[in-house]
């Protein structure tokens, strides 16, 4: 490949960019995720979210944002429900934008709004080839067809 068509080119690079970058974030989010099943800390959250920035049902608003971003990581990495785990990644991320961060978009709301970009890109785009989505749906065409 060519410097220029490298740098200056419209196609990607590789057809499987959508897989990088879905992972990833998956593995990101999952690690975002991990205190799901920490009581102490789904605890500490709803106390923030309570105190803080006056949620109703803090705790279960605490275990949905957790939980959305743990389970949303797991759909990513393994390519199965995409669209939906990266739509509940996207909410979750404007939530905290506009909500925790008072939508600061140039300040501390940054990186949600950041992550919020980047799931819509993953919802606009698909799970690509290489996903569970794509080799379930290709088996059902095919059956479709028998």
């Amino acid at each position: 490949m060519k410097l220029t068509k490298l740098f200056y080119g419209t196609e990607p690079i590789t057809q499987n960019y959508i897989l990088v970058l879905r992972v990833i974030m998956g593995i990101l989010f999952i690690n975002h995720g991990n205190g799901f099943f920490d009581t102490k800390d789904m605890v500490g959250f709803a106390d923030y979210l309570e105190k803080d920035l006056h949620f109703p049902l803090p705790l279960f608003m605490a275990y949905l944002r957790t939980g959305a971003e743990l389970f949303g990581g797991i759909m990513l990495v393994f390519g199965l429900f995409t669209r939906f785990g990266a739509f509940l990644i996207f909410v979750t991320m404007l939530v905290a934008g506009f909500i925790a961060d008072k939508g600061d978009f140039f300040g501390d709301g940054e990186m949600p709004f950041a992550y919020a970009a980047v799931m819509l890109t993953i919802f606009l785009a698909g799970p690509g080839k290489v996903s569970l989505d794509n080799y379930f749906l290709t088996k059902f065409n095919e059956a479709k067809k028998s």
